[in-house]
């Protein structure tokens, strides 16, 4: 895949020894003009477009805007968009392995963490693959710790089988402490068919062109 002249790997290996290394905080105060606002994170935020259209959809909206990406070279290229933008002090990417890295990046994040996206991560299919995945029992119980009562998480796949594993990672782990939202109750299968914060990633996008589903999930915590 090739974005301007430069190559990025479409898959990388979370396992590796590079990317074991927790990610330190940085200073609040120097990627956000008002850190203390509530924070809308995006875990795997690829090309970083959804941040920039969710914020370009809600602009009067007192939220701040954080994407964590595994691939250095796209996060180089979203904050650029972003200086580009002239968003600077609302929208900010990190390179970082969001599974290993959620406690010490984020515990010291001065607002709360409202909304949390984790939306078609690579499902590494094979099952011996499946450590891989970026939602395991660490980012699982980081997120129950560091997510306050009434935040949402909005878990997305076109693999079934990857978003259900999601789903029961966060039942086994977290299970008390996340619950579906009410959307649900009105959706026959348990699968959310609309997008319920109305910005779609490039993925959503063209699986809907293809007619395919989009197997989504909202969870609240409690």
């Amino acid at each position: 895949m090739q974005i301007g002249k430069t190559r990025v790997r479409q898959h990388v290996n979370p396992l590796r020894r590079e990317f074991q290394q927790p990610t330190a905080a940085p200073d609040w105060s120097a990627v956000f003009s008002d850190p203390s606002l509530p924070l809308a994170l995006d875990i795997g935020s690829g090309y970083g477009r959804f941040l920039l259209l969710l914020q370009r959809n809600n602009p009067d909206q007192q939220v701040n805007y954080l994407g964590l990406e595994i691939r250095r070279t796209l996060v180089d290229r979203s904050n650029e968009w972003v200086s580009r933008l002239g968003l600077q002090g609302r929208v900010h990417y990190l390179f970082s392995n969001a599974t290993v890295s959620l406690t010490t990046l984020l515990g010291s994040y001065p607002g709360p963490i409202t909304d949390v996206f984790i939306q078609f991560p690579d499902p590494h299919f094979k099952r011996r693959h499946h450590k891989r995945r970026v939602v395991q029992p660490q980012l699982v119980t980081a997120l129950r710790d560091l997510m306050p009562r009434g935040g949402r998480l909005l878990l997305q796949s076109d693999v079934e089988e990857a978003c259900v594993a999601m789903v029961n990672m966060f039942e086994k782990y977290a299970g008390e402490d996340f619950t579906l939202a009410p959307q649900h109750s009105q959706c026959a299968g348990g699968w959310l068919v609309d997008n319920p914060v109305g910005t779609p990633t490039e993925r959503e996008h063209y699986v809907a062109q293809q007619g395919l589903p989009v197997y989504r999930v909202m969870l609240t915590r409690v």
